[in-house]
This record gives C-alpha cells, structure tokens and sequence, in this order.
C-alpha cells in the first residue's frame, strides 16, 4: 500500500550537526524575517492611514493620464500609453495592497 500524502524527508545533516549551530541559522533567518516582516508592517500602517486622500489624488492623476493618452495617441515619441499603464497598475496594486493585505501582526 502506497501512501498518498508525500511527507517532506528530513534532513539528516542538520540532525547530525552541532544543535548550537542549528539554532544559529535559524535565529538568523527569523530575524531576517522578522525585519522583513516589520518594515513591511510599518509601510502598510502608513499607507493604510493615508489611504483615503492618497486615493482621491491617484485616481485624479490617472484620469490625467488618460486624457493624455488619449490626446496623445497617435503622436510618436510620447508614449502616454505607457505612462498611463505605470500609473493605472500603481493605483491598482495600491487598492489591492490596502484592501485584501493584512501583515501577520496586523490580525
């Protein structure tokens, strides 16, 4: 009989080392993780809470980039279209990163 689930094999090396040392590196990634982890906490705080104004001019800086675009269209050398994709997936990612995103001591 063969198992379905595939457990994840262990590692022999680091049962075999010095437990000192394998505390070592663990402690080193979890402040790794930890800073990551804080900074990115820190800027989602800062964003959230400049949130509703930094909307409002975001939205209005894309409307402009859209008549500009739109202005611009058939002129070469402008590239407005562009300009307003960079600024119409900042908006987005923005929304995205405020609405669904929720750091881990955010909860």
């Amino acid at each position: 009989m063969t198992n379905i689930i595939k457990f994840p094999q262990k590692n022999t090396q680091l049962e075999n080392s010095n437990p000192a040392t394998v505390k070592s590196v663990k402690n080193c990634d979890s402040k790794k993780k930890s800073v990551l982890d804080g900074s990115l906490h820190f800027v989602w705080v800062v964003v959230v809470l400049i949130w509703p104004i930094l909307k409002w001019i975001l939205s209005l800086d894309v409307f402009f980039q859209m008549l500009r675009m739109i202005y611009h269209w058939n002129t070469p050398g402008v590239y407005a279209g562009w300009t307003f994709l960079l600024h119409f997936s900042l908006l987005t990612t923005l929304t995205y990163f405020v609405s669904f995103f929720r750091p881990k001591g955010a909860r």
